[in-house]
């Protein structure tokens, strides 16, 4: 049996970045090249001027970016390795195609490890039951206090890995994935800090998604160029995530409780795209720009099409979030608080994008 004709029998397949820097950089290119082209081409009679005013901005980014800046996505990319080192089909049913891709926002203090891009941390697990994909934001400020923010989501994120693999969850209730991950972490008392966080779960016994979402990150399901359902997020005020907190004996300070998360459950189809990230990635990228970028690959089962993608999504925010004359979703929203401010907003950027595939 050919290798593809056997990738082609997995129900769930997962293909985390490690193309070679030749190849990596050539498809990241021909990704630049051609939302380029897009941009500078495509529009629609219900866009407004604001649109089509970013769509030019985005262009001539877009243009500029450096063949360093390529190189290091690359890198972030080659770091992170493959989850598992044998392909299994957990029956008929529902499942992902799933990739990953990110960047730190600081690449010169930022330890590379498979599950973490910067303070942001994710995941990706399976078991007889569902495909879970989850991402956690670490709150930068502990850093102001020596205590690294990237630790926390790290633990958060393999905590819940571990208990999917071990089958030690309901696939119908994920924000109690979330609370016993972070039962655990507390349990052992070993990291200080807090993180938003956002958990997918897909059943593969009736194809439907169930998400529990606490905080700023979130995601976005798209069918033939639709968003058939986007998360809530959650903030206290401006710019203050709700957040899951191991604080240090004797501290006060802001803490959520997982029953918090808004739960949600959807139906999906065959081909449905999903993108699961970070608020890098929202903060950047207004979402008109990611429901366009989402639908060329609508019903894409292909893994390296969808890395390409993922790269490209990543780069894109990457690029805007260190523009200071860009008016950033950030942006936008920071005036609605009486904030007048421009520019995009750096930060760490995590993408999961995710392919629903449907075999009976």
């Amino acid at each position: 049996m050919s290798c593809a004709t056997w990738l082609g029998r997995v129900v769930t397949r997962i293909f985390v970045a490690g193309l070679h820097n030749s190849l990596g950089e050539q498809i990241f290119a021909s990704e630049i090249a051609r939302g380029h082209r897009h941009l500078s081409s495509s529009s629609s009679s219900s866009e407004t001027s604001t649109n089509n005013n970013n769509e030019e901005q985005l262009g001539e980014l877009m243009k500029k970016a450096t063949e360093k800046e390529v190189a290091r996505i690359s890198l972030a990319s080659q770091m992170c390795r493959a989850l598992h080192s044998t392909w299994h089909d957990f029956h008929l049913g529902a499942g992902f195609v799933s990739v990953v891709s990110g960047l730190p926002k600081d690449f010169a203090s930022s330890h590379f490890r498979r599950g973490q891009f910067g303070d942001d941390a994710w995941f990706i697990a399976r078991n007889t039951s569902a495909d879970v994909i989850g991402v956690a934001d670490g709150v930068g400020g502990w850093r102001n206090h020596g205590v690294d923010p990237g630790e926390f989501s790290f633990s958060l994120m393999r905590a819940c890995e571990k208990l999917v693999e071990n089958d030690l969850f309901s696939p119908t209730k994920p924000e109690r994935l979330l609370a016993n991950g972070f039962s655990r972490i507390r349990e052992a008392n070993r990291v200080t800090g807090s993180s938003t966080a956002c958990v997918l779960v897909l059943s593969r016994s009736d194809a439907m998604l169930y998400s529990a979402n606490l905080g700023d990150s979130g995601f976005v399901v798209v069918r033939d160029g639709i968003v058939v359902h986007r998360s809530k997020e959650q903030t206290h005020c401006f710019n203050t995530p709700f957040q899951l907190s191991c604080l240090p004996p004797g501290q006060q300070g802001l803490s959520d409780s997982p029953e918090s998360a808004d739960i949600s459950q959807i139906p999906v189809k065959d081909g449905d795209v999903i993108l699961l990230a970070t608020d890098g990635v929202f903060d950047n990228l207004p979402d008109y720009l990611i429901v366009s970028e989402l639908s060329k690959i609508q019903g894409q089962k292909d893994p390296l099409q969808l890395q390409s993608a993922a790269n490209a999504i990543a780069l894109m925010a990457r690029t805007l979030a260190f523009d200071s004359k860009y008016m950033s979703p950030f942006a936008r929203n920071a005036r609605l608080y009486g904030y007048h401010t421009v520019g995009g907003k750096p930060d760490d950027i995590t993408v999961l994008l995710a392919t629903v595939s449907i075999e009976r």
